[in-house]
């Protein structure tokens, strides 16, 4: 029997792209409810994860990190 190496023949979901691990401890009680929000929203945790936290840097401001300027501090020679 001869396998390929290409494609998903078993029908499954298609690949999501590149993924990195991202992980983290919450309190039980806390976990306990992301779980049931997941299921309420009909998602798994890591898409209600994925969506909460795009949210959350939707609201950050990437570029005020690369604007800051140099303190103008003079280094005198000894």
């Amino acid at each position: 029997m001869a396998t390929t190496k290409v494609g998903n023949r078993g029908g499954g979901r298609r690949s999501k792209g590149d993924r990195r691990f991202v992980g983290g401890r919450l309190p039980v009680e806390k976990a306990d409810r992301l779980h049931l929000a997941a299921e309420i929203e009909g998602v798994t945790v890591t898409d209600f994860l994925e969506s909460a936290i795009d949210l959350r840097l939707q609201a950050v401001n990437f570029t005020a990190r690369d604007n800051q300027d140099v303190l103008p501090i003079e280094r005198y020679a000894s």
